[in-house]
């Protein structure tokens, strides 16, 4: 047998073990792509089923709870999906945003995040706190309400809104829903997490709603550069 037939088939082996390899790696990454489904991703489950869409709108009660007792009730349906939570979660801001509902409204935000007693002199809720209290920051909040934008000044009804919400992301032990605000151009996540095993779902994560937005209309100074309305 001559070098040079000896060299095709070397060749050939070559090809064909290269085949094999590349045959392989199409399997595997099929079943891994299989595998990192929404529902398998870090164990989780997708509770929301077919709610998961792009663009999805969800229907829930009318009007915001009248009280804590009311909010835990909802909390205990609405609560099992992600989504809930979120929509929860505005609930909650919303009524703590009115000074005649605060009190109440402190007790639902403390139930929605899972937090402790104490939890509006936490150091890291300082901002958030802050800008709920605060007219001057409130459109940031609204602006998650379908229907608002900066030239309707963020206008929208508390007892009668709708969440724009756009997707979501699966984590470790954690879900991102991801919302949408009119007065920003991409979208932003809300994580919630289950604490308890099969429990009910709380947000987490919120830092992504109260980061500051286009400003409303009835907020700019049109003549901010003139000396003569300083």
């Amino acid at each position: 047998m001559n070098r040079r037939m000896i060299g095709t088939i070397q060749s050939l082996c070559l090809l064909g073990l290269l085949v094999f390899a590349i045959s392989g790696c199409l399997q595997s990454g099929s079943q891994l792509s299989r595998a990192l489904t929404p529902q398998n991703v870090g164990g989780l489950q997708n509770t929301a089923g077919d709610l998961w869409q792009r663009g999805q709108s969800y229907d829930f009660p009318a009007g915001r709870p009248a009280n804590f007792q009311a909010f835990k009730e909802r909390y205990q349906t609405l609560g099992t999906s992600p989504q809930g939570a979120v929509r929860m979660y505005f609930d909650a801001v919303y009524t703590y945003m009115e000074p005649a509902k605060r009190a109440e409204g402190a007790k639902m935000l403390r139930y929605s995040l899972h937090e402790q007693q104490g939890w509006e002199k936490f150091a890291t809720r300082v901002t958030f706190v802050s800008r709920l209290k605060d007219p001057y920051y409130q459109h940031i909040f609204r602006s998650f309400a379908e229907g608002t934008s900066p030239e309707n000044s963020y206008a929208m009804n508390p007892d009668n809104y709708r969440l724009m919400f756009e997707r979501h992301q699966n984590g470790p032990d954690f879900i991102n829903v991801f919302i949408r605000s009119s007065g920003a151009d991409s979208v932003r996540p809300v994580g919630v997490r289950q604490f308890e095993s099969g429990g009910l779902w709380y947000v987490f994560s919120n830092g992504s709603t109260y980061v500051e937005v286009r400003k409303p209309r009835n907020q700019i100074n049109p003549n901010i550069h003139d000396a003569d309305f300083d």
